[in-house]
């Protein structure tokens, strides 16, 4: 009896259970529907709102950036819905504007979450780092940016532009080509002289010779065409050097020490073939007081047999389309020529940081500023910093994208470096391949693009900090890689034009160079390359 009692008790237990479960189930379903009334029962989580994200950065002198309304601009909305953040742009000026602008915004603390700056240690914010004014940033990337770690070399991360003691305060942009200069020669001169394209200093010096003797550009003087036409400072004017051993923007370790090129006793045959160039006549005269403008205009006027320029400046400036009254004009990218001690070479090995992003440790998105830069470096920000806003710049048809480069928003054009550039935190995107590729240039591009690589100065110096004796003596430093200055260019106007002999002038110039702070120079410039490279 015992054990049916038991058992009908557990039956009933059981059937009690089943109806409790029946119920629940019956309400779980109820509460996740609307009720009779229409009404909402367990209301399901709402979507959060996008992150507020503000960008401080440059309007590049652009036209359209600097009359847009932010708010309303369809390009930042698009990037916005696109990266699900809601992002908030200011514009300062440009060049010597941005940096007086950015120099007020840091000293009455009016920052963004996002800041654009040349470096971490730049002249509008001294001091900022040591004084905790921004992030560090190494652990935040470890867990939040993979993307921006895949992409951005190793080499950017290196750079005292970014990193100090050994901890990330920046992320860097990337410039646009890891190299872009190249030889520009008139392949139409060298086509009405019988002249194949020259490869060695001997075949360089042949050409010009032929073209001080032959009034190439048929206007009926002998005596304006040049061989190599150069502007002041020696702007782009890096053919000559390294034929001979040497760069005068580079440091290299000789007998245990680090060495600027420029005093190097290899410099004096580079300068003593200048020279010679400069009499006999195979560069312009006005080379060291030849303005830019002057310079371009000369080149297109055809005084220029040769010059050293950027690829990507072939559509705008050296197109056949732009020489003055010169219908067979036509221009070729060539190689620097082998001398003497190698190849030559153009762009100085750099670390392809074209500027940087700080967050400030006034900002309260430290974190989702990584995950937003970290979707720009996806694979998914690509189409957007090529072709900018879907249904407005670009329209994707039959899987192909048709690029509308000709868009005017509010009556004012914008440009397509406006996305690829202005508002790319990427850095410059104008010369990917999925832009070049729309070009009708683009053979004659992406031949420059291998020349240009090919053609990069190595060189010790490779992220090294700019010496300490270069901020109190700023005529010691060699220039900025694209042009010379301070003590070198004088002694080397004055060799050149022959005002001053060689031998004396040089080593009076190595001695006053060291005296005003070059010694300290080259002992801290060696303790880095000591300790950067574990020797």
């Amino acid at each position: 009896m015992k054990v049916m009692k038991n058992k009908r008790l557990a039956a009933s237990l059981l059937a009690m259970m089943l109806a409790s479960t029946s119920v629940l189930a019956a309400c779980s379903s109820t509460d996740s529907q609307p009720t009779a009334e229409g009404n909402q029962g367990t209301t399901k989580e709402e979507p959060k709102a996008p992150v507020k994200l503000s960008v401080l950065t440059t309007h590049l002198n652009s036209e359209y950036a600097k009359q847009v309304k932010t708010d309303d601009d369809p390009y930042i909305k698009e990037l916005s819905k696109l990266s699900n953040y809601d992002l908030k742009f200011d514009f300062l000026g440009h060049a010597a504007d941005y940096d007086q602008q950015l120099t007020v915004r840091f000293a009455s603390k009016n920052l963004a979450d996002l800041v654009r700056t040349p470096s971490i240690e730049y002249k509008s914010h001294p001091g900022a780092v040591d004084e905790g004014v921004f992030t560090e940033l190494g652990p935040l990337l470890d867990k939040y940016g993979p993307n921006i770690k895949k992409n951005v070399p190793k080499e950017a991360w290196e750079s005292p532009l970014v990193s100090k003691n050994g901890k990330i305060f920046g992320i860097p942009a990337i410039g646009a080509l890891p190299a872009s200069k190249v030889v520009y020669v008139r392949q139409d001169w060298l086509d009405k002289l019988g002249m194949k394209t020259p490869k060695t200093v001997d075949e360089y010096l042949a050409f010009f010779e032929a073209v001080k003797t032959s009034d190439v550009n048929g206007n009926g003087d002998p005596n304006d065409e040049y061989g190599l036409y150069v502007r002041e400072n020696m702007a782009y004017a890096d053919l000559f050097f390294k034929e001979f051993g040497v760069s005068p923007h580079a440091w290299n370790i000789s007998n245990g020490q680090m060495i600027p090129d420029m005093i190097r006793p290899e410099m004096k045959d580079a300068i003593k073939f200048w020279k010679m160039l400069y009499d006999k006549g195979y560069v312009n005269p006005n080379l060291f007081t030849n303005k830019g403008a002057d310079w371009s205009a000369g080149i297109q006027q055809g005084k220029g047999a040769m010059w050293v320029h950027d690829v990507q400046n072939y559509s705008l400036g050296w197109a056949p389309k732009v020489f003055v009254n010169q219908p067979n004009a036509k221009v070729d990218m060539i190689a620097p020529p082998t001398g003497p001690k190698g190849n030559g070479a153009l762009s100085l090995q750099y670390d392809g940081v074209y500027y940087v992003w700080v967050i400030p440790t006034t900002s309260k998105n430290a974190i989702e500023a990584i995950k937003f830069l970290d979707w720009v470096w996806s694979d998914k920000a690509d189409r957007f910093f090529a072709y900018g806003a879907e249904g407005l710049s670009y329209k994707v048809e039959n899987n192909a994208v048709v690029w509308n480069q000709q868009v005017s928003v509010g009556g004012v054009a914008t440009n397509p470096s406006y996305y690829q550039r202005i508002i790319n935190p990427r850095g410059d995107g104008v010369m990917k391949p999925d832009i070049l590729k729309f070009s009708p240039d683009f053979d004659m591009l992406t031949k420059g693009i291998d020349i240009a690589k090919n053609a990069i100065i190595k060189h010790d110096s490779l992220n090294m900090p700019t010496p300490k004796a270069y901020e109190t003596n700023p005529e010691l430093a060699h220039g900025n890689g694209y042009s010379v200055s301070g003590l070198f260019l004088d002694m080397f106007a004055k060799v050149v034009t022959g005002k001053e002999e060689l031998e004396p002038a040089f080593d009076a110039f190595v001695k006053e160079w060291k005296r005003r702070g070059g010694d300290a120079a080259i002992k801290e410039a060696t303790d880095w390359y000591n300790k950067s490279k574990g020797k």
